[in-house]
This record gives structure tokens, sequence and C-alpha cells, in this order.
């Protein structure tokens, strides 16, 4: 299959995925960094145009890594895309950041080093070490934690207790993000539309996104 027909497919997300204004990922999980950064700067002007460059990297990557082949065709649109994306992180003021991956993801479509999927956390043992890595309990220990309706953390994300509520799991950028607009109100207002949205506690299947905004 050629790259440009793979890029053309409207694929639903098969990982966790962002969703900024009315965009929705659905390659990010072939990189968890952008995930995270996607989460902290959600409301940032520019996020959203930044979100879908960066995604159709992801899809190219993802186009690479199925075919087995990198053409020339695929090598001018990494660096089309890339160039774009870092434009778009220094307009918003977030390059830096961007960079420390984004860099990687142009090399695994031109150079295949690192392998193209490097990055993915869709898979069940990159997930749990992308949500869970470091000690239990609080966020100082690194990993994702989940936070109940009161906007309390209560653990690392995948840590679910057998009858617990709907977990609503958080970066601690993100947590920290709510946290300075509305304090715990804040978490617990996300906690609480998450629930709303997405209310079945052992749903299987793709990620499906809620919105963490706070409104006053």
């Amino acid at each position: 299959m050629l790259i440009s027909e793979v890029l053309k497919e409207d694929l639903d997300p098969k990982g966790p995925e962002v969703t900024i204004s009315d965009y929705t990922t659905t390659h990010f999980f072939m990189c968890g960094s952008a995930i995270e950064t996607a989460e902290k700067h959600a409301d940032k002007p520019g996020m959203e145009r930044l979100i879908r460059l960066q995604d159709m990297v992801y899809k190219l990557e993802k186009a690479v890594m199925d075919t087995g082949e990198s053409t020339d065709e695929a090598h001018d649109l990494a660096h089309e895309l890339h160039d774009a994306v870092m434009a778009q992180a220094k307009e918003i003021g977030i390059e830096k950041e961007v960079a420390d991956y984004q860099e990687s993801h142009l090399n695994s479509i031109v150079k295949g080093d690192p392998e193209p999927g490097f990055g993915r956390v869709d898979l069940k043992e990159d997930l749990r070490a992308w949500f869970g890595k470091g000690k239990k309990g609080g966020a100082g220990g690194g990993g994702w934690d989940r936070y109940n309706s009161k906007g309390e953390r209560i653990g690392k994300c995948g840590d679910r207790k057998k009858g617990e509520g709907k977990p609503k799991c958080l970066s601690k950028a993100r947590a920290a993000s709510l946290r300075a607009k509305g304090g715990k109100k804040a978490i617990a207002q996300a906690v609480n539309r998450k629930r709303r949205k997405d209310s079945n506690a052992n749903r299987r299947g793709k990620a499906k996104n809620v919105s963490n905004k706070y409104k006053k």
C-alpha cells in the first residue's frame, strides 16, 4: 500500500488519545510524551493545530512500521511535517519540550533509528509502565495518578480497587494545572465529567477521552 493511501484512511483511535477543541487524535498512541504535552498545555492557543500536525507524523510513522518501508515520498513528507510541528510549537512557546521527542519520530521515519513504533503506549505492558511507573501513592513517585469525585488523589492509575467508581487518571502536570485553576474542586469536576460521559468502569476497547477543562 502506498504511503499516500495509508494517510488518507479514516481510522478509529487504537489507544490513549487526546481531544482539544473539535479534534480528537487517532495516532497519539505512538507517543506517550506527546499525550502528556497535549494534556499539560491543552488550554494554550494553537494546540489544536499542533496535535493535528503531530497526529499526521505519528500516522506516517505507523504506516512506515506496517509497510516495512520508508520511501523518498515518506522522507519528504516527514521533514515537511516536522518543520510545521516545530514552527507551531515555537509559536505556542513549547518548542524545547516538543523537540525533546519529536526529533526521534522524524529519525524513526527517515532513518529507522529508533525503530518505528518505539514510543507506542497502546500495548498493555507499555500502558502499565506509562501510567504507573514509579512508587505507589503520591505523584512524587512518577507516573499517572487516579482521583476520586472529591478531587483527592487515591493511588496510581491502573490500581483501581474492587467496587471503586470510574477512575479518572491525570498526569502530575495536568493535575497541577487543574489545581491551580480551582483546587480540588477543579479535579473533582473532571472526575465527575468523566463518570457522566464514560460511566462504564469496566469498559474495554479504544480509549474514550473526556475533556479536563475547568469551568467555574
